[in-house]
């Protein structure tokens, strides 16, 4: 079997011209290295962006494959486009915002415009060389509109997206002015990975509240797509990094920072000078060490190195003033001629000083506002050695602080939170944080970047076997489409039962639902049908509504989708077994509260569930009202015994027990594999009674929409049609 076609694409490739060499040098980066790592066995090509022709050229050399391995495919961008797409809408919109740094949040149209023109031309680039079921794996908030430009043009193209920085909270994220553009091509994805769950919640609920689209929490099934989630937080190369930081060179340079350096306890901090990474919450959170701990002075002292990012940009500017600022400051109060508080270093270092640094310091300190992951502490914590005995200070908003449970963790804009955890780290046991210390290590040299890259790949393989969802038959109630297996059943004696839903199937939904009444000619056709088969009426209807619409017929009745069972013998017979009370008063007090803004919305109270109905409120407004409510009522009940669901201009909330696909399936095992079952129904909780009876049932989604149901009928007035046929169907046999 011939090896799928891989293509990675980021921004940067791994390869760069080097203008004073003229020649070509391997970029440096978790990204390169996990991905130069995965030694896989499919050739693969690498797509990034170049500015120069030249660069292009040489880039494009077979040298250069063969140096590395694979084929690196520059993609020319003009100068002018990229400085829109990199430099204003990613680095003055997307970082900002995903970093929850909104005030450096700095929007035009334009800059948007050249990136989606970016993205095209990466796109382009991509299908011009893709082969049939290439594999395309997409790097980065660069590109978040290549999934659906690709996916559009090529379906057959397997799409993974990997997102490097954090997702916001959907207070945050729905700032953005084409939040729904971004949304929407993401949702091409086959799978879509993020380094912490808290960031793939975050995407949930902004998913939901923005497109309006229900999921699980791994899985999105569209009409378009089936979208995979995953957690997938990056490492490094462990054994690399430990095999050099122990070279003669780093401990040659070690020997000599412990003359040069000779402090009892050295904090290290190594940041890109970035507004995100918190060094101004560092350096503040070291000044209340020294004056809430006055035994530390002389003995603690901060070696910053601030690696230099976007100088020409003016917050920048002014972030790089105020730190210089801060360690004038602290070295002015706490310093003296024999002791240096803070040594400040505003440079790049080369790997071999950095290795040495990590061995040298007892303390890494990281207060990250906002990180994806953050590799530096990972590399500090391998880079102390078998021996070491480092303490990591960790802040809490970082994507490894959930990997590594052994560091002492802090919230960054709280100083005192810093200088009680770094005094914590220099009063602790050495034996006590060499227990800790390896304890991360241990978790760190069981997965490595290269195992990340390899396990994203693999589940991205797996999606293209995934089923995707089986499209529904248009059925027309008339014609024979769904005959042969109702016929099959005539014929052979076998018992055969119908489950209907009410509102949008028996009767088309009302402006109110107390009008939405049973018509005679229905009622009559039911009553003949149950001469043939059992009928079962599953609503999310409450019980004396069902009794006074089919008390007379001889049929099922089951209400609040599965609540109440209405048995011949015992009557209305409760299922549900949790505790109502501990829900119910507080999600009716904000169903009302949410029914007095929302003009023409009310809400109907049942036994085990509420419903807020806004079928008649001004449409725009009510919807969005309505997606806030739901977004509320499922954060602030999550850990209740109720479900929230959207339906058809409603929002309900009902007890665990009231689920009408837990009903069909008691029925569907308790009848057995000799019975046929046929269900009708619109809404999406009767896609729970579809999924439970699978493909052994007959089921039949009514209107149009995503479904996986096996047949469709276009609207409510062809159920009445396809009840008639189904009867005349019986008669004639």
């Amino acid at each position: 079997m011939a090896h799928v076609k891989k293509f990675f694409v980021s921004n940067r490739l791994p390869f760069s011209y080097d203008v004073k060499t003229g020649g070509v040098n391997r970029s440096t980066g978790g990204l390169v290295s996990a991905l130069l790592g995965a030694k896989l066995q499919d050739n693969f090509s690498w797509f990034g962006f170049v500015s120069d022709s030249r660069e292009a050229e040489l880039l494009r050399a077979p040298e250069v494959a063969h140096k590395s391995g694979f084929v690196v495919e520059p993609v020319y961008i003009d100068k002018k486009v990229y400085d829109g797409y990199y430099n204003r809408f990613c680095n003055d919109v997307l970082w900002p915002l995903f970093h929850y740094e909104n005030q450096y949040v700095q929007f035009r149209r334009k800059d948007w415009n050249q990136y989606i023109e970016a993205n095209r031309i990466m796109a382009d680039a991509i299908i011009r060389a893709a082969e049939p079921n290439s594999s395309v794996w997409i790097h980065d908030f660069h590109f978040f509109l290549l999934p659906e430009m690709i996916k559009t043009a090529r379906p057959d193209i397997e799409i993974g997206f990997f997102l490097h920085i954090p997702f916001p909270s959907s207070e945050i994220y729905r700032q953005l002015p084409v939040r729904k553009e971004i949304l929407k091509s993401l949702t091409y994805c086959n799978l879509l990975g993020f380094h912490d769950y808290s960031y793939l919640r975050h995407f949930l609920v902004s998913l939901k509240f923005i497109l309006g689209l229900d999921s699980t929490f791994f899985k999105v099934d569209m009409d378009h797509n089936v979208l995979n989630l995953g957690i997938y937080p990056i490492s490094i190369e462990s054994e690399e990094i430990d095999k050099r930081s122990s070279s003669e060179n780093v401990k040659a340079i070690v020997e000599q920072y412990q003359k040069d350096i000779p402090v009892e306890f050295l904090i290290l901090g190594i940041d890109r000078l970035d507004y995100t990474k918190g060094l101004e919450l560092k350096l503040k959170g070291f000044r209340r060490l020294l004056q809430k701990y006055p035994d530390v002075r002389g003995k603690v002292s901060l070696l910053q190195v601030a690696v230099p990012t976007r100088i020409n940009v003016p917050g920048y500017v002014r972030l790089k003033r105020e730190i210089d600022q801060l360690v004038g400051m602290i070295n002015g109060e706490f310093g003296n001629p024999s002791y240096v508080p803070v040594n400040y270093i505003y440079n790049t270092i080369e790997i071999d000083v950095l290795l040495a640094l990590y061995r040298r310091a007892q303390c890494a300190l990281v207060t990250s506002k906002r990180d994806g992951m953050n590799l530096v502490c990972m590399e500090y914590v391998v880079a102390q050695g078998e021996g070491g005995d480092g303490v990591l200070v960790l802040s809490e908003f970082t994507g490894a602080a959930s990997l590594l449970g052994d560091a002492l963790l802090v919230n960054p804009w709280d100083e005192d939170s810093i200088a009680d955890a770094v005094y914590q780290g220099f009063k602790m046991p050495s034996s006590v944080r060499t227990e800790r210390l390896r304890g991360m290590q241990t978790v760190l040299s069981k997965y490595s970047s290269t195992e990340w890259a390899k396990t994203f790949l693999k589940d991205l393989a797996k999606t293209a076997t995934t089923k995707k969802i089986i499209r529904a038959k248009k059925l027309r109630p008339y014609d024979d489409i769904a005959k042969p297996q109702i016929h099959d059943a005539i014929q052979s004696k076998r018992e055969i039962n119908l489950i209907l839903d009410y509102d949008g199937t028996l009767v088309s939904h009302k402006k109110t639902p107390r009008l939405a009444v049973l018509p005679d000619q229905e009622r009559v056709l039911l009553q003949d049908l149950t001469k043939f088969l059992n009928i079962f009426i599953v609503s999310g209807r409450d019980r004396d509504f069902l009794t006074s619409q089919f008390g007379d017929l001889n049929v099922n009745l089951v209400a609040e989708h599965g609540a109440y069972v209405f048995e011949r013998e015992n009557g209305w017979v409760s299922k549900v077994t949790s505790n109502i009370e501990v829900w119910y008063p507080e999600v009716l007090r904000v169903m009302q509260d949410y029914a007095d803004r929302v003009p023409m919305s009310f809400v109907e109270q049942k036994m085990s569930s509420i419903v807020w109905h806004y079928r008649e409120s001004p449409k725009k407004f009510a919807e969005f009202q309505a997606n806030k409510l739901d977004e509320e009522l499922q954060v602030a009940f999550a850990n209740q015994p109720v479900v929230v669901s959207a339906g058809a201009s409603i929002i309900e909330a009902r007890a665990t027990e009231c689920n009408k696909g837990n009903f069909v399936k008691g029925l569907a095992e308790s009848k057995g594999e000799q019975s046929l079952i046929i269900c009708l129904g619109d809404d999406r909780t009767d896609e729970d009674m579809f999924r439970a009876l699978g493909p052994g049932g007959l089921t039949i989604k009514v209107g149009l929409g995503d479904t996986i149901a096996n047949y469709q009928l276009a609207d409510q007035t062809e159920v009445f049609k396809f009840l008639n046929n189904l009867l005349t169907l019986f008669k004639a046999n």
